[in-house]
């Protein structure tokens, strides 16, 4: 399995940790089932992004619950189960955009553990570096409608000329009405010791964390977009869960997870 594709077994075991937990943000069948069949090891996380990953996987919950859009896409979809564990509306269509080789391994596992999908999901093999958006287009995406898109910790394993294509992308398919969830770390989180002790475990698997993402607001704002953001630590709060008092509130803090709406 591709290097970026093993990020998605890891970030799958943060899901599954958090899931087991009494006071759980978010329930994860698939994750669960991951870990379960894991045939190598996954590697451990750094102290704290457990504890992360499950304020953004709910902030990524709550954002697709409240946009009451019929059309969702889920871009770099690696094993996000959204399709099959939130309570989705029975006219929700849900495009799952990722490389083939992972949405394979998905398929697979989801035929084995025998999970429905409570909305229409629509699986779409492609790279985002490609012309993705051609591929959607024909798998029944239609521009016409308003979108709820999410890029999940997407934006930071894209060079600058990606990620600009990918935002030129998503806003020409928008209609008006559309919503657009994404994070994004600062550049202030470079030097952080466990931002630095996170990114040495991600090349470890032999991806690469390409660059931290300073105000990518500004360029949506220029694209008819109205941005608001919000912090790692302020949001972990608002659900109950403040964060373990061992965790770097500047490197916390770095994290922007950012809603755009498109009037």
């Amino acid at each position: 399995m591709q290097a970026v594709s093993k990020t998605a077994l890891w970030v799958a075991s943060m899901r599954a940790t958090e899931a087991a937990r009494p006071d759980r943000l978010h329930h994860d069948p698939l994750a669960t089932a991951v870990v379960a069949t894991a045939i190598e090891p996954i590697p451990p996380a750094p102290p704290g992004a457990a504890e992360f990953m499950a304020v953004r996987t709910r902030f990524y919950d709550n954002f697709l619950l409240s946009s009451n859009a019929t059309q969702v896409v889920i871009l770099a979809a690696g094993l996000d189960a959204r399709a099959f564990r939130l309570p989705w509306p029975s006219d929700v269509r849900l495009f799952e955009l990722d490389l083939p080789e992972l949405l394979d391994f998905k398929s697979q596992l989801v035929a084995d553990t025998g999970l429905t999908a409570a909305c229409s999901r629509v699986v779409v093999p492609v790279d985002l570096r490609d012309d993705w958006p051609t591929v959607l287009t024909a798998a029944g995406f239609s521009a016409a409608s308003p979108t709820a898109w999410i890029a999940e910790g997407l934006l930071q394993y894209l060079t600058e000329p990606d990620r600009k294509r990918l935002l030129d992308a998503i806003s020409a398919l928008s209609a008006p009405g559309s919503r657009f969830a994404f994070d994004h770390m600062d550049s202030s989180a470079d030097d952080r010791e466990v931002v630095v002790d996170t990114l040495d475990r991600i090349r470890s698997m032999g991806a690469e964390f390409v660059a931290t993402v300073d105000d990518p607001a500004r360029w949506l704002a220029a694209h008819g977009w109205t941005v608001s953001t919000d912090r790692v630590p302020a949001l972990a709060e608002a659900y109950g869960r403040p964060l373990p008092d061992f965790m770097d509130p500047a490197a916390a803090n770095a994290t922007a997870l950012c809603t755009a709406d498109l009037a």
